[in-house]
């Protein structure tokens, strides 16, 4: 953590701050009785009768349910925006993405992980790419071949967001929904989406897009989203990001179909100072 101007938004200042809960929830569509996520209440949530809406929030590949607040910082993020007025008050709801996980691997209420689950990949051939057209997530992707039934998009929407509809004071419906997710994340957004049209009215893409985004069924699922009325579809990447020109083609295809859309740019490469940048600006446009 680099302290100045351009991390102000994830330091920890002296403002009211949210509560954050690590809850378990049932999953039959990943055939798994228990599996564990992230949730933050915001200031006001324990005392208060509100029903608050929220942001389902993803993260990427390597990652599992506490990487948006280990790494992400997004519940100081969260309390710096409400604080300050930038955002309406929310529940943001952090799941585990990889969809044979039930909890972050190693962690102390899980299980201890087999050697199979810890042991490093062999250190990468000098000359071999990092980044680029052949290092791509391995979990779902945004293309419309992606298998959906099973998957970990589909449990997002027939297990968790009923399961957050039941436990906590939510307004259940579109208008009051929005997803984001950064890379693998943002891939499970898109496939999330494409979907279910009519499920989100906010939809947020970080670092990561589709290989395709002039394939016909792409766009038909596009359509659908925007028939539904979406609200607003969100974009960015880092200017040397490994998903920069994916980026930059889904935004492209979301303006030719006329979406309310932003792209935002910034300096960076696949890393997490981008990602909290995309989070404070995402957060602060939705639900208004």
């Amino acid at each position: 953590m680099v302290p100045g101007p351009a991390s102000d938004l994830w330091t920890f200042k002296d403002v009211p701050h949210g509560t954050l809960e690590q809850i378990w929830y049932p999953s039959p569509t990943l055939h798994m009785d228990q599996r564990r996520m992230y949730v933050y209440l915001p200031v006001g949530y324990q005392t208060g009768t509100t029903k608050y809406p929220v942001l389902y929030l993803l993260h990427g590949g390597g990652g599992d349910e506490d990487a948006w607040t280990v790494m992400g910082r997004a519940t100081i993020i969260m309390d710096n925006l409400i604080a300050s007025g930038r955002a309406v008050p929310m529940i943001v709801v952090m799941p585990n993405g990889n969809a044979t996980q039930s909890v972050s691997q190693g962690f102390g209420y899980g299980p201890i992980p087999s050697p199979q689950q810890v042991i490093a990949p062999a250190p990468n051939p000098a000359g071999a790419p990092t980044a680029g057209p052949g290092v791509r997530d391995t979990q779902t992707r945004g293309n419309p071949s992606s298998t959906y039934a099973g998957s970990y998009p589909e449990s997002l929407v027939k297990d968790v967001i009923p399961f957050v509809e039941r436990t906590y004071r939510v307004v259940p419906d579109k208008a009051h929904r929005a997803i984001a997710g950064l890379s693998m994340g943002g891939g499970q957004t898109i496939v999330t989406t494409n979907n279910n049209p009519d499920s989100f009215d906010y939809i947020g893409v970080f670092s990561s897009g589709v290989q395709n985004a002039s394939d016909p069924a792409f766009l038909s699922q596009l359509d659908a989203i925007k028939k539904a009325n979406l609200k607003f579809y969100w974009t960015g990447a880092g200017d040397i990001d490994q998903a920069h020109d994916r980026t930059v083609a889904l935004e492209a295809a979301l303006k030719a179909k006329g979406f309310p859309t932003s792209y935002k740019e910034i300096s960076g490469r696949h890393y997490w100072f981008l990602w909290r940048d995309f989070l404070g600006d995402y957060a602060s446009k939705i639900f208004k």
